[in-house]
């Protein structure tokens, strides 16, 4: 056997996928609030889309339950540094982006209409062989991924708003 066996690990994305059993009655009507103090002016940035999250027992709670889950996962702490919200109307959706600098960033679900479209992420660095893995939401599940990921939401195909909450951390 080898003695000097290396592993050189090129290229690995994990995206930890869970679902919450936190009560989440009233925070639809408590984002839905604050959907016109949107964090950008200009409709052609991602940012458009997204809506100031305000300070709530229940947001504190899915932020802990994202802290606990991604210490489970990896064994290390990660911290706050943004979150807000996205309420997609209908025929809305996001442009591909990234979350960097921040470290790990984490979607959450609260409303979810039939058809009101999916998280597509793009993982593969070759142009020659574009890869998408596509996952479809649902209320109360969780996603924390690599900021650094590219990724996009197609398009709400429903005739209601889906509503997520977004977070961007860093390690601890």
């Amino acid at each position: 056997m080898e003695e000097n066996l290396e592993v050189h690990t090129i290229s690995q994305v994990d995206v930890l996928k869970g679902k919450s059993l936190i009560d989440t009655d009233g925070l639809a009507d408590l984002l839905v609030e604050h959907f016109d103090h949107r964090l950008h002016d200009d409709p052609t940035t991602s940012l458009y889309e997204d809506s100031f999250c305000p300070d709530s027992p229940i947001v504190d709670s899915i932020i802990e339950e994202l802290k606990e889950s991604f210490n489970r996962f990896t064994g290390g702490s990660i911290k706050l540094i943004g979150k807000w919200s996205q309420i997609h109307e209908p025929n809305m959706s996001t442009n591909t982006h990234a979350h960097y600098p921040a470290d790990v960033a984490a979607v959450y679900y609260v409303s979810v209409p039939r058809g009101s479209g999916q998280l597509c992420f793009y993982p593969s660095y070759n142009r020659f062989n574009p890869q998408i893995v596509k996952f479809q939401p649902e209320e109360k599940m969780f996603l924390l991924f690599p900021g650094v990921l590219e990724h996009s939401v197609s398009r709400n195909l429903s005739d209601t708003k889906r509503i997520s909450l977004s977070f961007n951390f860093s390690l601890c």
